[in-house]
């Protein structure tokens, strides 16, 4: 079954290999952030302001809250929990069965422009580790909620956005997190010391490999960097606009524009294989879903269409379509 939610339909379910609904839940506003599945129930936030809960067997809500502001950022769970943070700086603890509001945590921002958005939180071990959009990494315990530590990468000459967007990754006791006006961090864990920066800001997670780490940051580049010091290996001009966030399978990396185009590299040169054309202004701006199991990728385009790629071995520089 795959699931997908857009701002017209709501939420919909579909048996992927024959192309068939199987049921559809109609909301008003649609489905305003990305889906989180634990079992059987999809979390989510919609249009009409609430927090959802959902069977993905049958449709039926479960549970759903009124959070009276926007929610975007996918949800994350821990120990029968699951925790969203908001457009407004708010950090939510749930029961993830019933719904019941565990704590809460409201970040005082300042009135500097923001983009619309948050950060989707990283659990590690009694840490929930989130960016904010003043520019800061927080970790607030996931018990309670209490404040355990921040670090700001505020870059002060900047006139951008302070956004911290992306979910941090943990690999290894670092943590690598890009702010959106400038710069992907690697700090240290337990001290949250700067071992380096690298000079490009996004608001899209990282991917790890072994030792190099792929980036699509927010100046419409893709860049293969060494993950101990940042080096470059190879970058990436995209043709317009913002890459979505990464897939890699096989030696391919996948990702999409949100200015017109499906990219597939090969991630050890990044030389371009394979592009496919959805139409102007009508790329993509959210994350893929991969099939693993059977070489499919799923990819739903700004203009509402849900496409399916089969994923093949040894694609041939010829197929890419310059």
């Amino acid at each position: 079954m795959l699931l997908f939610g857009n701002q017209s339909t709501g939420l919909t379910a579909i048996y992927p290999l024959i192309n068939q609904e199987r049921w559809n839940l109609s909301i008003k506003g649609g489905v305003m952030s990305e889906i989180a599945v634990l079992k059987d129930i999809a979390y989510f936030g919609g249009g009409d302001g609430y927090f959802y809960a959902v069977n993905v067997n049958n449709g039926n809500v479960l549970w759903k809250v009124d959070l009276r502001t926007p929610f975007f950022a996918k949800p994350t769970f821990e120990n029968h929990r699951v925790f969203i943070h908001t457009a407004l700086g708010m950090v939510i603890a749930f029961d993830a069965q019933t719904g019941k509001r565990l704590w809460h945590y409201k970040r005082l921002l300042p009135g500097t422009p923001k983009l619309i958005g948050a950060g989707t939180p990283l659990i590690s071990q009694d840490e929930l580790i989130v960016g904010t959009s003043d520019g800061s990494v927080i970790a607030l315990h996931t018990n309670d909620g209490h404040l355990l530590w921040e670090k700001s990468l505020h870059n002060k000459t900047s006139s951008r956005f302070h956004d911290v967007q992306a979910r941090a990754v943990l690999d290894n006791g670092i943590l690598y997190i890009p702010a959106y006006d400038g710069a992907l961090y690697a700090l240290r864990r337990s001290t949250r010391d700067i071992l380096w920066r690298f000079d490009a800001g996004g608001a899209k997670s990282i991917l790890i490999e072994k030792e190099r780490l792929f980036f699509p940051s927010s100046d419409g580049t893709i860049y293969a960097l060494k993950k101990d010091n940042a080096q470059v290996l190879w970058k990436f001009q995209l043709d317009g606009g913002v890459p979505t966030p990464l897939e890699s399978a096989n030696d391919y990396l996948l990702f999409g524009s949100s200015y017109q185009f499906l990219y597939v590299l090969n991630k050890n040169t990044g030389e371009g294989l394979y592009r496919f054309h959805v139409g102007h202004n009508s790329g993509f701006t959210g994350s893929f879903a991969l099939d693993s199991g059977n070489s499919k990728l799923y990819a739903l385009s700004r203009s509402g269409n849900l496409y399916a790629f089969k994923i093949q071995k040894n694609v041939p520089t010829s197929f890419f379509d310059f």
